[in-house]
């Protein structure tokens, strides 16, 4: 199974972005929406500001996001 996929980023300003992507932890897939910022040598690093659901609701998600718009 694949550990990790990026599947949208958000820039939120000066340094920040909330990256939504497809995480593995302990062998079950979640769907991870997370702060992260950037560190002083350029890398992208992950805050705890964040949400992870698991992979299997996210079509609920979604559904549930269409609803609003």
């Amino acid at each position: 199974m694949e550990e990790e996929r990026v599947i949208a980023e958000f820039e939120r300003g000066a340094g920040q972005k909330v990256v939504l992507r497809r995480t593995v932890f302990r062998g079950k897939a979640y769907l991870d929406l997370r702060q992260f910022f950037q560190a002083d040598d350029g890398s992208w690093l992950p805050t705890k500001k964040g949400v992870a659901l698991p992979w299997e609701l996210r079509e609920a998600l979604i559904e549930a996001l269409k609803k609003e718009a």
